[in-house]
């Protein structure tokens, strides 16, 4: 079986889930106790994972300490941070059935937070959101979590609102023909 290289990504949601369930993820063994552990590790280079974990521990996003006999891996808040970019890279939208309900998504963001603003209404679009006005978006799907992680990994939670709604009073259909079947 061939060797497969091992990502920093991989390694630091690793090192998550296993901070998750047992506050850290406990290691005697390093490399092999991870390789042994978790499906993605079976077929990687060690010598790369040795490599990986030192890196990120200089990059000071993973720490290792000893506690009673057993070596320990905690993720460093930087960890973290790096984890919700990758988080932020990837965001979807996860409800796929339609609830009734029309999400709009209303902000104003301050002029010294423009690169935020900007980055907030590319994802939006990203997320197959409809664009109302320039701080006006509207799905059909429920999205709070995903608008909520944006808000915070962003720091513009203070600026945005998201309301709920069973069914807008004029133009719903024409606005939002995206989602309707017309029987085509």
């Amino acid at each position: 079986m061939a060797q497969e290289k091992i990502s920093t990504k991989d390694i630091l949601q690793v090192i998550a889930v296993g901070g998750i369930v047992a506050a850290t993820a406990v290691i005697p063994a390093l490399p092999m106790a991870l390789a042994g552990a978790y499906k993605i590790f079976k077929s990687i280079n060690k010598r790369d994972l040795g490599k990986v974990l030192k890196r990120l521990e200089k990059q000071e996003m993973i720490n290792f300490y000893e506690e009673d006999g057993k070596i320990k891996i905690e993720i460093t808040k930087k960890g973290n941070r790096r984890l919700l970019e990758y988080d932020f890279e990837n965001i979807e939208i996860k409800a796929k059935i339609r609830d009734g309900k029309w999400r709009l998504i209303i902000f104003d963001i301050p002029e010294d937070k423009k690169s935020a603003r900007d980055v907030f209404r590319r994802k939006l679009i990203q997320l197959g959101l409809i664009r109302l006005q320039d701080s006006v978006f509207a799905s059909a799907f429920p999205c709070k979590k995903e608008v909520d992680f944006l808000c915070h990994f962003l720091g513009i939670s203070d600026f945005v609102t998201l309301v709920s709604l069973d069914r807008i009073e004029r133009g719903e259909q024409l606005i939002f023909k995206k989602y309707y079947d017309w029987g085509n």
